[in-house]
This record gives structure tokens, C-alpha cells and sequence, in this order.
């Protein structure tokens, strides 16, 4: 009888112990984590709504207290049910707790998808090289993390002891309401720099070459040079040899959505709107929040988007505050072709020069999923009476393949139908940076440890292939439009390795791209010093003869160019930014589309 007593009064107070913990487990992931965690997205996305700061401080400090209390009254329960058997006294589970939350969540901040180019001052040979630095990176971080938060630790059971830590709290719980309130009113007192207006009669083309404009995205600079080295590409060979080349700079903390956005419009994301690839919208949020990386919450959003009320919305051309480049062109009366301009071609704007196609991203799912063409055509296609030929090379098929078909197609079509070759071709692909995330590791085995004979004879050849598809693609638009056509080849960043990442690769930290220009007046067997994403925009808008935002993030790659055009006489527009408004043809967003891409942005590692 007393054993059972004794039992439950163990369970009654282990219980009332863990809601203890589970209490300061809240409070501490609330505050200490939610709130500044929620400041951080209104910072980054300038909120300037001070009902959506409180609705973030309240999804935030849910989210990461919820978190932190079930860690803290799980890793209680089980740390006092082990010290009740062992018959020794449970001690204070909640500083283990905290510590090993931070320890977690520090590590995973510092740690997490670090890559071989990121290793500071050194960059590690192989994988064992990698292993040691991190072996001793974490243990030495994990030691101060360990150390400081016991430190800390120890200041709050005094101010506790002497009864002043529930002010304490309650005062940071007033200031990080205070700055949810006060940061929005900030934003919208102190708007962004506000651009000049837009002259519609200044955008007049003047004379150039035919421009084809080719986005292959993640294709990385050591790569292509390797595999021109070794002779696997030829018409890219070309480019380098009788060309301009040149590594691009890309954005540092960003991803392909954002920096496609800046290619195209040649702003900064500040100034064109992206900031990743969707938005989180909740209740009281307006349009949503972009979220911030390195803060957990991204890993976390799935639980988070099955609340009611609360969903992601993928960025799409509505959310440019800046024409593509393509529109620009189209509005000026050049004859334009679109294949592909990632997320910015849907929904499909119209098209207004007569002979001028728009064939957008995702085109490929939507015939699958329709069988064909039917009254959603027009959102990713303009105009929407597509060649069935065009269609059913696209219908199906994966990025690059279907991109590959649809635009010899196209230009096949256009060719028969004697209609003008465009004076500006653009053409995207995602399907580079996709195989790099899943197969470097097999092309590169010396980088990753327990790499099996078996999977490089699979899978070694992979990234390769994709190279090689392009250059067949780069072949076969040589052919199809001519040699007066100036072609610009550009990815939005290159690739570095990691093995502590569910991808392969990573770019986080900016790695360079690759920028080739080739064609009439360009520079032969030239390497530029320097080139930036930004410098993408203002130097093709130069080549079709159209004029150069005064308001320009970048310049024009003059080096590139036999005779640099002449500043004085170069023709200039004071902005382009806010331009004309996209038309809304599926209500802000395509439900279905939307689940497409967050099973494509899973299947491809990114969520």
C-alpha cells in the first residue's frame, strides 16, 4: 500500500512538475525566441502594418514557445522519471533543457547546410578535412553556447530569488509588444526611396542585334571549366574562346526567386519585392511575410500552414514592384519569345507587339494536368492560341526538356508562319540547379563520405549531362537564330558542396555564377574583371538598343563590347520601376499551382 502511495504521489508530482517546465519552456521560447525571432521578419519585410506585427508576435512566440515548452516538460518528465528510478535526486531539469535549446538551436544556425566555400580560412581538401573542422567548430561553439547560457542561467534564479524576475518578464513582454507596434508605424513614416516617375515616351528602341537571353540557373563556374577542358561542350567552348566571360556576382542570403527577380528587373530585392521563393499569410498579416533564414522557421512551416487561417502563397509576377525585361521589350515593339521566365511569367501578361509569344513557368504541369489545352491556357501562355505542335513538345515534360523542345518548336513555327525572328529571345531553365542539389555528390565522391562504387557508375554523370544538354540546346538556338543573334548566357549562382544538408550543394553565401556574352560586337577571348546580376539588366536593354534606367542597381558590361557605346548618346528612361501594372487573371493566386510548387520545392530539398 505505501509503494503505491508512494507511486502516485510521484506521478501527481511529477505531473504538476512537468507543467512547471512545460510554463517556463513557453516563456522562454516565447520571449526569448519568438519575439525577436517575429521582429526579425518585420524588419525584413519592412511591415508596415502594426495589427499584422502583433498578429507575427503572436503566430512567433506560439510557434517557438509551444516548441521550446515541449522540449522543456518532455525532457523533465523523463529526466525525473530516470533519477526516481536510479532513486537520486532529479536535480533542475530546466537548465539542461535550456541549454541543450540553445545548444540545438545555435548549432543547427551555425552548422547547418555549411559548405566547403563557407570554411574560413582555409577550404578543406576532402571529407575528412571538413569532418575535423566541423568536429572541433561545434565543439568549440558548443562549449561557449553551453557556457553562456548557464551563466545566464544562474543570473535568473537570483533575480528570482529576490522576487524580480516576473517583472523582468513582464517588461520584455511589453517592449516586444512596443516594437511590434512601433516598427510598422517607423516603416510607413519612413518609406523606401521613392523612385522618379515612369516616361512611356522615352521607351523608344533604337538599333541593335537580335538578343537571346539564356537563364540556366546554378550552372557553376568550375564546372563548365572543367568540363570545357575536357572537350564535353563545344559550343559553350566557343562562347568562352570567341567571347566575353566572365563569374557573375551574385546575392548572398538569397535564392533562385530572388535573384532571377533582380536579373530581369536589375533591382535590388528591396526594390523589386522578392524575398524568397513564397510568403506565409495569417490572419491579420495582409499580403504575408517572406521568411527569414536561419531562424527555424522554415524547417517548422509545415506544421504551421495546417492551422486555419494560415497558408503559403508563391511569389509570381503580381508581387514585382518592376517590368521583366521581356515586357520592356514587348512595350517597345520588339519582337519578343518567352520560354520559361521562372515564376515571373504567370500569370501570363499580354503580349501587345502582334508576333511577339509568352510560353510561362509551369506550362509543362498544366498540359499534363489538363491533358492538354483548356481554358487555363492563358494564364501561362500569351497569346493563348499555342501551336499544337508547341504544346505537345512541352506537355509533360521535365525543366530543360521541355523548355528545349517548346523553344526549337516555337522558332520552328514562327520560321513557316513567316513571321519577324525575334529581336529578344528569353529562355529559363531550373533543372541545373536541381540536378546539382541531388547528384554532386556522386560527382564529386572525394567530398562526401560513405560514397558507394555503385551509386557514382548511377549517378556520377548526372551533373555532367546536364551541362551537355545545355550546350545541345545552345547548339540548336545558334542554328535556329542566326549569327547576327548576341547571345547572354547566365546563371544566378554557382554551386559549393555540403554533406550537413539534406541537399548537396548549397548557395547560400553567394557563390558566382557564370556570364558569357557571344555574338557581333562583342569582345573576342575577353574576361571581364567583375560583373554583378545586377549589370544583367541595364547591359542587354543596351545591346537591344533600349533605353538604360537612370535609377539602374548596375551598369553596362562596356568591357564587353568591341565599341562601348557612348554614354552621351545612349538612350535613358528615369525609371522603369512601377511602369504599368501585371494583370490579375486567377485572383492573386492559383490554389492548385501553389500545391504544385510546394511539392516541387520538397521533392527538390528546398522544404
Amino acid at each position: 500500500m505505501a509503494e503505491r502511495a508512494g507511486a502516485a504521489a510521484f506521478v501527481r508530482g511529477s505531473l504538476a512538475a512537468c507543467g512547471r517546465d512545460l510554463r517556463a519552456g513557453l516563456l522562454f521560447g516565447a520571449l526569448l525566441f519568438g519575439g525577436p525571432i517575429s521582429l526579425a521578419h518585420l524588419v525584413h519585410n519592412r511591415a508596415d502594418s502594426a495589427v499584422a506585427g502583433i498578429a507575427a508576435l503572436l503566430l512567433f512566440g506560439l510557434l517557438y514557445g509551444v516548441w521550446a515548452g515541449a522540449a522543456f516538460g518532455g525532457l523533465g518528465l523523463l529526466w525525473r522519471t530516470l533519477a526516481h528510478l536510479r532513486r537520486r535526486p532529479a536535480g533542475n531539469p530546466v537548465l539542461l533543457a535550456a541549454c541543450l535549446f540553445n545548444l540545438i538551436f545555435f548549432q543547427l544556425v551555425l552548422f547547418y547546410g555549411l559548405t566547403y566555400g563557407q570554411v574560413p580560412w582555409f577550404t578543406p581538401a576532402g571529407v575528412r578535412g571538413m569532418a575535423l573542422f566541423l568536429a572541433v567548430a561545434c565543439t568549440l561553439s558548443g562549449a561557449t553556447i553551453w557556457i553562456v547560457t548557464r551563466v545566464l542561467a544562474a543570473w535568473v534564479a537570483r533575480l528570482a530569488a529576490a522576487g524580480r524576475l516576473p517583472r523582468l518578464v513582464a517588461a520584455l513582454a511589453v517592449a516586444l509588444v512596443a516594437a511590434h507596434v512601433a516598427l510598422p508605424i517607423a516603416f510607413r513614416l519612413v518609406p523606401d526611396r521613392e523612385a522618379a516617375s515612369f516616361d512611356p515616351t522615352a521607351m523608344v528602341a533604337g538599333e541593335g542585334p537580335p538578343v537571346a537571353l539564356l537563364g540556366f540557373d546554378g550552372v557553376d563556374p568550375g564546372m563548365l571549366d572543367k568540363l570545357i577542358g575536357a572537350g564535353e561542350l563545344p559550343n559553350l567552348a566557343e562562347f568562352v574562346r570567341d567571347g566575353t566571360s566572365s563569374r557573375l556576382g551574385t546575392i548572398s542570403d538569397a535564392n533562385s526567386a530572388v535573384i532571377w527577380a533582380s536579373i530581369y528587373t536589375g533591382e535590388t530585392p528591396r526594390r523589386h519585392g522578392i524575398h524568397d521563393f513564397y510568403r506565409i499569410r495569417f490572419p491579420g498579416g495582409g499580403a504575408g511575410l517572406f521568411p527569414v533564414h536561419r531562424t527555424s522557421f522554415k524547417e517548422l512551416i509545415d506544421l504551421v500552414a495546417r492551422a486555419p487561417g494560415i497558408s503559403r502563397r508563391f511569389v509570381n509576377r503580381l508581387d514585382l514592384a518592376s517590368p521583366p525585361i521581356w515586357e520592356i521589350a514587348d512595350r517597345a515593339g520588339l519582337p519578343t519569345v518567352v520560354v520559361d521566365g521562372y515564376f515571373y511569367s504567370f500569370p501570363a501578361q499580354e503580349m501587345l507587339e502582334p508576333s511577339s509569344r509568352l510560353l510561362g513557368y509551369g506550362l509543362n504541369d498544366a498540359l499534363a494536368d489538363s491533358g492538354g489545352a483548356d481554358a487555363t491556357l492563358e494564364w501561362f501562355a500569351q497569346p493563348p492560341d499555342v501551336p499544337q505542335e508547341v504544346l505537345d513538345a512541352a506537355a509533360g515534360r521535365p525543366d530543360l526538356d521541355w523548355q528545349h523542345q517548346a523553344v526549337i518548336a516555337l522558332l520552328e513555327h514562327r520560321s513557316r508562319q513567316g513571321l519577324p525572328p525575334p529581336r529578344f529571345l528569353n529562355l529559363n531553365t531550373h533543372e541545373p540547379d536541381t540536378v546539382s542539389h541531388q547528384r554532386w555528390r556522386w560527382a564529386e565522391p572525394e567530398l562526401f563520405p560513405f560514397v558507394s562504387r555503385a551509386g557514382i557508375e548511377e549517378h556520377g554523370e548526372a551533373v555532367a549531362d546536364v551541362y551537355r544538354q545545355i550546350d545541345g540546346l545552345v547548339g540548336e538556338l545558334r542554328r535556329a537564330l542566326g549569327p547576327e543573334t548576341v547571345f547572354v548566357v547566365a546563371s544566378d549562382h554557382g554551386q559549393s558542396p555540403t554533406f550537413v544538408h539534406r541537399l548537396y550543394t548549397q548557395h547560400r553565401h553567394g557563390p558566382p555564377g557564370v556570364l558569357l556574352l557571344y555574338g557581333p560586337g562583342i569582345r573576342r577571348g575577353h574576361r571581364l574583371e567583375s560583373s554583378h546580376v545586377f549589370d544583367v539588366f541595364p547591359t542587354v536593354l543596351a545591346l537591344l538598343g533600349l533605353p538604360v534606367p537612370e535609377d539602374a542597381e548596375g551598369r553596362v558590361l562596356k568591357g564587353a563590347f568591341e565599341t562601348p557605346p557612348d554614354p552621351g548618346s545612349a538612350r535613358r528612361v528615369a525609371t522603369y520601376r512601377n511602369a504599368w501594372q501585371p494583370i490579375d487573371t486567377v485572383g492573386g493566386t492559383d490554389v492548385e499551382r501553389t500545391r504544385q510548387e510546394i511539392e516541387r520545392l520538397k521533392a527538390m530539398g528546398y522544404l
